[in-house]
């Protein structure tokens, strides 16, 4: 008797690991990635999902007019089959200016809509979509109904770093 339970429980092993290698040959099969210098489309049963580089992205943010581009910025469209895209635009750029200068400045630019937290006001470090913020850094952080901007500024040894941020339906909100 107790071989027959074992032999049923090693058949139904089997059998489980048998399903889950055919369910991920059958979505490996499904997956379609194509490429180009500037961007990867990676296109799946559950939905599709799109990378692509922009000299000049759509955030919707202002750009601190002494800042210089220092990474490509990059957008990352996640299209689920039945619902609208959303969009995650990422820019970082790096300036000379103090960081007081730049906070200075994007308080005057952005309005009230954003929430501003910084070094008298920030307690913890934390992370805002990959960008880890530390006590000592500001963040410019608007939530709309279908966005959400961030501007965050970070002293970076002589430099001042300004990373923009644009989550939303549409990249042109």
């Amino acid at each position: 008797m107790l071989w027959w339970i074992l032999g049923l429980l090693l058949a139904s092993v089997v059998l489980l690991g048998l399903g889950i290698f055919l369910v991920g040959q059958f979505m490996i099969r499904q997956i379609q990635i194509t490429q180009s210098p500037t961007e990867v489309e990676v296109h799946t049963p559950v939905g599709d999902i799109r990378m692509t580089q922009d000299e000049r992205p759509v955030l919707d943010l202002p750009v601190y007019p002494k800042a210089r581009l220092v990474d490509a910025p990059a957008t990352v469209e996640l299209s689920p089959p039945d619902a609208d895209p959303v969009f995650i635009t990422t820019a970082k750029y790096r300036t000379d200016d103090p960081p007081s200068a730049v906070d200075a400045w994007y308080q005057e630019q952005l309005g009230n809509g954003f929430e501003r937290e910084g070094p008298s006001v920030m307690v913890h470090k934390k992370e805002v979509f990959g960008v880890e913020i530390r006590s000592d850094d500001v963040l410019f952080l608007a939530k709309e109904a279908e966005r959400m901007r961030a501007v965050v500024i970070q002293k970076k040894g002589l430099a001042t770093e300004i990373a923009l941020l644009h989550i939303g339906k549409s990249p042109t909100l």
